[in-house]
């Protein structure tokens, strides 16, 4: 049960567009945890309260770019009251399902069965087959941006979550380089999902087709080398026999341009130019990379969201988008935020791992110059502070602990 519980919470995907999973799954997780108090089989609830402090800390801090700027801007705090929500139903599902002797093996189990979930529907979409297709479409935001729908990025849609492109990926460069670092840790898990893992990250978008490698290459293993030869085999086949596929000519791009240019410069390598290999990449350096105003860096406009629901000052970047709202000091904020769970895992799984930590913070670093990444309440964070709790590190509060009542 607490794999589908951990599938749903997780990847929150939409039901038909109604309703998102991950509330649903809350509400389940709070009623069995009732039951499991009630009746006596769970002794009080752990509440990491230092957590709870650092998510109430970070949106007490992002109200005061309101209170300089003299805005109104409620984007930012609705972000973060539910990330607030989204994380206490992680807590009330961590009590209901994972209060076991082995709640990490348990947890990365259902990870590696979610990627199983996600890979078999995949495959079964890029069939073509209706059925399929409408399923993974369902689940997701193809109904909020529907021009996506039909395009040569559909492909990227085919999978079951409610999230899509960018933050999609950064979810499963996250979840990538965690299973890594677990595999190093225990040496047991199976080298499968690291092509199954692979398979559904470079379907999620070209962010993690390039980050996924500094992973690999951290926490690189011998016996992985069959599953990369696999996994670089299909790539390049696809690459050279299929390039015109409207899905493979997207999803390698930068594969495809790269040998573009090695082939048509045989023999001459000083001729090749690889400085445009990601149209991507060249449309975020072109539009959305800009620096700020000195007064925008110091304080920010206190503004996230246009009247017309747009990023303010229009760009993707995370970086850019949290100056622009609060200034350096802000974005130092999120920053604090996101590294304090990243810390947390690393206490609670790793030993207080610094390679971990800091190689980490460093990939989401990367990613927040692409799009919000730091503090944002994606699938990717929710995954971070979900982690975060399977462990004994910090501050924990046992609540509505029943033996302490029968002794007073």
């Amino acid at each position: 049960m607490s794999s589908a519980i951990n599938l749903f919470y997780l990847y929150d995907p939409w039901v038909m567009h109604v309703i998102r999973m991950s509330f649903v799954m809350g509400i389940v997780a709070f009623g069995y945890l009732f039951y499991l108090w009630k009746t006596q089989k769970i002794d009080g609830i752990k509440v990491p309260m230092d957590s709870f402090i650092a998510i109430f800390a970070l949106i007490v801090l992002s109200i005061i770019p309101l209170l300089i700027n003299g805005t109104k801007e409620l984007g930012v705090l609705i972000m973060y009251v539910k990330t607030l929500l989204l994380f206490s139903f992680g807590v009330m599902i961590y009590n209901a399902f994972y209060r076991t002797a082995n709640s990490q093996g348990q947890c990365v189990r259902d990870l590696e069965r979610g990627v199983i979930a996600q890979a078999i529907m995949g495959l079964l979409a890029l069939t073509g087959i209706s059925l399929f297709v409408d399923i993974a479409l369902g689940t997701n935001t193809s109904a909020i941006l529907p021009r996506f729908a039909g395009s040569e990025q559909e492909y990227r849609l085919y999978n079951i979550t409610s999230s899509a492109f960018f933050q999609l990926s950064a979810f499963f460069v996250v979840l990538l380089h965690f299973w890594l670092a677990y595999n190093e840790k225990t040496n047991r898990q199976q080298g499968i999902f690291l092509l199954l893992i692979l398979f559904i990250g470079v379907m999620s978008g070209r962010t993690f087709f390039v980050l996924s490698a500094l992973s690999i290459l951290l926490y690189f293993k011998w016996r992985y080398v069959p599953y990369l030869i696999v996994f670089v085999a299909i790539v390049l086949g696809l690459a050279i026999y299929l390039p015109d596929n409207r899905y493979v000519e997207h999803a390698l791009e930068p594969v495809i341009n790269i040998l573009s240019r090695v082939m048509y410069n045989v023999g001459d390598w000083g001729d090749t130019d690889f400085s445009q290999i990601s149209s991507s990449t060249d449309t975020l350096m072109q539009k959305h990379l800009f620096m700020p105003e000195l007064k925008q860096l110091l304080m920010g406009d206190g503004y996230y969201y246009t009247p017309d629901f747009r990023y303010y000052g229009g760009s993707d970047s995370g970086f850019i988008r949290q100056a622009l709202y609060g200034g350096v000091g802000y974005i130092l904020v999120c920053f604090l935020f996101t590294a304090y769970f990243v810390k947390r895992i690393a206490d609670n799984w790793f030993e207080g791992s610094w390679k971990f930590t800091l190689s980490l913070l460093l990939i989401l670093s990367v990613l927040n110059i692409k799009a919000d990444t730091y503090a944002f309440p994606g699938i990717m964070l929710v995954l971070l502070m979900f982690l975060s709790l399977f462990g004994s590190h910090g501050k924990m509060l046992v609540l509505f602990k029943q033996s302490e009542a029968k002794n007073v």
